[in-house]
Formats: structure tokens, C-alpha cells, sequence
């Protein structure tokens, strides 16, 4: 299993504690852009999707966060 598929796998576990760094690597691999950066929150953007904002300050990421990656994840055609 790849660094990657390990990251998609912690991700969807319920009780997992996703640092921002990763996010941001697994957002980066799917091919999203830091399109504006304001202080501690960066957003990611890809063309015809919805975008996400991730805060590098919270570690780990709050649940609503780690929730609308996961439903950005799924709308990718990325599962467990």
C-alpha cells in the first residue's frame, strides 16, 4: 500500500487525526491548486469542482473539515 492509499485510508477512518500538511498533499495529488492564501487558511480550487478551505493551524483538522474532504474526495471518485 502506497504513502498515498495509506492518507486516503486515514482520511476516511472515523477516529483519525489528519494534520493539515497532509491534506494538502492529498488535495495537491489530486490535482487542486492554492488559488488564495489568507493568513493561516488556504483555499484549493480545481475547475468544475466545489473548493476547499483548509486551516494549517489546526492540527488536527477539525471534523467539519475532515467531513467536507471527505465528501470532496467521494465526488472525485476516491473511496476507502
Amino acid at each position: 500500500m502506497s504513502k498515498y492509499d495509506k492518507l486516503i485510508q486515514k482520511i476516511f477512518d472515523e477516529k483519525s487525526d489528519v494534520t493539515p500538511n497532509e491534506a494538502v498533499k492529498v488535495l495537491e495529488k489530486l490535482g487542486y491548486t492554492a488559488s488564495a492564501t489568507s493568513g493561516s487558511h488556504r483555499t484549493f480550487r480545481k475547475p468544475a469542482r466545489s473548493s476547499v478551505t483548509i486551516v494549517l493551524t489546526q492540527n488536527p483538522l477539525k471534523p467539519y473539515l475532515l467531513e467536507k474532504l471527505q465528501e470532496m474526495l467521494k465526488s472525485e471518485g476516491v473511496s476507502k
